[in-house]
Formats: C-alpha cells, structure tokens, sequence
C-alpha cells in the first residue's frame, strides 16, 4: 500500500507540475521540468524533457538517420538532415565500425540486420511508413526476425517495450531495468507522439530513471504505446535554437 500511494503522490506531481512549455513549431510542444526539493518523483531529483508531436498538426514527418562507420552526436546528426528536434536512437556499438546492433533500415535499405533471439535490447521498433509518420510496435519473442517482414521504408529496433495497449509489459528483475541511468524513450497515443528524455547521473540535480520508473512517466504523459531507447551517455534531446545543455 505504502508505494501504491507513493506512486500515487508521484503521479500527480507530475501531472500538475508548472511545466516549462514552448511550441517548437506548429503541431511540436516542448516541456521541460525539474523535479526537486518537495516536487521530487521517484524519491529522486529528475530533469525531465518531453516533446510532443501531433503527427495530424505537424507540417514535419519523421526520419532516421545514421553515419556508417562514424560517430556523430544528435545536434549534428540533426544539423546534417535539417531536423528542427532530434533524439538520439538505439544502442550500438562503441567501437569500430560503430555499427547498430538493433534492426536499422532507413529509406529501405537494411544497414544492420539482426540476428539471434531477442534480449532486453531488441524487444520492440520505431516504424516510419512513407508517409513520416511513427509506430511503435512491440517484438514477437518466438520469431526473432519478425521486424524484417515489415513493409516500413524507415524502422530502428530497440527495447525494452514498456507499454503495449495502455497496458504494462513485464520488463524482468536484472541491473539494465532497475538501475537508474540518464534514459531516451519513444511513446505513441493516436496521433501523438512523446519523444521523452530524463537526465542521470548527476547527484543533486537529476539521479536518473529505472526502466520501470521510465514506464511510469509514459504513461503519465498518455502514451498507449512506449519503447526504451539508448541510454546513459547517449541519452539527448535536439532542439533547433537552443543552446546545448
């Protein structure tokens, strides 16, 4: 009962913060907020921001993109291809060739196919069908190679999926889900979609989300639908104008 009604506390601190808004542009709203002092969620300070884009309003469509064989931050992944706001993708290798190790295809061609069942890192896609608009579905466990029959021209695998249908999706007990880190995630509610990003491991100022934690700010914010990104050190949010940091 007693974290029934923390989350309970918690959820309506969230919902009623005095959220900092903008309008990004027409159909794209930016909130930021930071909770601290007697507005902390989760025990925890937590820099929180969210875009939403309603993909009916938005005058903009969604895309991937990559840079083979390079690293390249997300201001600069979205300087290069004129996006107004960008979060960065799912997980990849840090080494040469610095390579997806998720299911990417952009534009319909396949740049990592993957292989091997599904773990906690590919259990769910961003789709983006020809007409820039996003979906995100959860993975078939039992068919490891169930993204590559998708007809999308644009899909990047990642995982967990924390939400399927407005309802939970048990994310098991091991170190990647409890643990707090910085954290990127991606939701879907009818035309909406929320590109969410919490700040981590700064003491005193944003101490970082567990996946289960993520799940609940998601569907706070309304998503039906919601899939973890890459986290940790990856973990940002683009937003054409505005200074970094």
């Amino acid at each position: 009962a007693g974290g029934a009604a923390a989350q309970t506390n918690d959820s309506l601190t969230f919902v009623n913060a005095k959220w900092n808004k903008e309008k990004v542009a027409k159909g794209i709203e930016w909130y930021q907020y930071h909770f601290t002092g007697e507005e902390k969620i989760f025990d925890a300070e937590e820099f929180v921001n969210v875009l939403v884009v309603d993909q009916k309003k938005a005058k903009r469509r969604f895309a991937l993109t990559a840079l083979e064989g390079k690293l390249r931050r997300t201001s600069q992944a979205a300087l290069d291809s004129g996006a107004i706001v960008a979060i960065n993708g799912s997980f990849y290798n840090t080494r040469p060739p610095y390579n997806s190790v998720c299911y990417l295809k952009i534009n319909g061609e396949v740049i990592f196919e993957r292989s091997g069942k599904m773990g906690d890192r590919d259990g769910g896609a961003v789709l983006i069908d020809d007409r820039g608009r996003v979906s995100v579905e959860q993975g078939d466990p039992d068919d490891p190679q169930w993204v590559s029959t998708r007809t999308e021209p644009s899909i990047i695998g990642s995982g967990p999926m924390m939400l399927q249908d407005g309802q939970r999706i048990d994310m098991g007990t091991g170190a990647f889900v409890t643990l707090r880190h910085p954290r990127t995630a991606i939701g879907t509610s009818g035309n909406k979609v929320y590109l969410v990003t919490v700040d981590g491991r700064s003491k005193g100022n944003s101490l970082g989300v567990n996946l289960n934690e993520l799940a609940n700010i998601l569907k706070w914010l309304g998503a039906e639908n919601a899939l973890n990104l890459d986290g940790g050190g990856s973990t940002t949010m683009y937003i054409e104008g505005q200074p970094e940091n």
